[in-house]
């Protein structure tokens, strides 16, 4: 079941999404008929935001909380295919049936668009254009991101490829830094959709994660926050080749620094 805002959080909500990859770089004018034709919707864990099959009418962006997309295979399994952090889209343009559907992962607040309100928009807009664009090409990284996270050969392996991944897609989600504190990263989600993502059990989950423990990669704090502890170990652990421990701690850098000053510079008060 979905919820709504009245227009003064509305107004809030959308005042803080200017920075996110599909407004910041549109013209004022398209900007005002986007924010015009906002919808922000607050769906509860768990629950159906477009089904599998359906034709979506709305399009939009996560705002806060994880969505996944979820594929119902033949045999009657469910297999996550994505998970979806703040300013990530969801939704088709055209009028197709859905291949996945979308559900939140946790608590989760939305901007969404009618769909043919907002494929008008787009006929007429060359900048929003360029930004839909730039967004499916992201899908296609976290396309291939997903490809090679279940290519691990190891649970561990690929547990720790999640929490990399986790750190370099979704910092400003994922992270929990002080200025000069430690690393804290949030699981996301849930560990049964966790071990559904990573394609193995709870039980296997918590096991790999006390092996991280005792080997020094981690410290937990609680069911879902871990403290990184030897980023390079971690590196290793994944065995991905693409991943940099001296390019994800810049990024670390970079997320502390708009925690605390806030994207323009000015400290944050959120």
């Amino acid at each position: 079941m979905q919820e709504t805002d009245t227009n003064e959080k509305r107004a809030a909500i959308l005042r803080k999404l200017h920075h996110d990859p599909l407004r910041s770089s549109l013209p004022p004018e398209v900007l005002h008929q986007l924010e015009t034709m906002a919808e922000i919707r607050h769906y509860p864990a768990g629950a159906t935001i477009l089904a599998q099959g359906e034709k979506g009418e709305i399009v939009g962006n996560v705002v806060s909380g994880i969505v996944k997309l979820e594929r119902l295979l033949s045999d009657g399994r469910q297999q996550i295919v994505a998970l979806l952090a703040p300013t990530d889209m969801f939704g088709r343009v055209e009028p197709e049936r859905l291949e996945c559907a979308v559900e939140a992962a946790t608590d989760v607040t939305l901007c969404c668009f009618d769909r043919r309100r907002f494929a008008h928009l787009l006929e007429t807009s060359p900048a929003l254009q360029k930004a839909v664009l730039f967004w499916v090409l992201d899908e296609l990284d976290a396309a291939r991101e997903w490809l090679g996270l279940i290519a691990g050969e190891t649970v561990k392996a690929r547990l720790a490829t999640y929490i990399l991944m986790l750190c370099r897609r979704w910092p400003n989600q994922a992270l929990e830094t002080a200025a000069e504190g430690p690393v804290l990263v949030s699981l996301a989600v849930a560990r049964p959709d966790l071990a559904h993502f990573l394609g193995t059990t709870v039980e296997s989950i918590s096991r790999n994660l006390q092996s991280m423990v005792r080997d020094g990669l981690i410290r937990q704090h609680g069911a879902s926050r871990l403290e990184i502890l030897d980023l390079g170990a971690l590196v290793a652990a994944s065995g991905h080749s693409e991943f940099s421990a001296d390019t994800l701690q810049a990024a670390f850098a970079q997320t502390r620094e708009r925690q605390l000053f806030g994207p323009d510079g000015a400290t944050s008060t959120l």
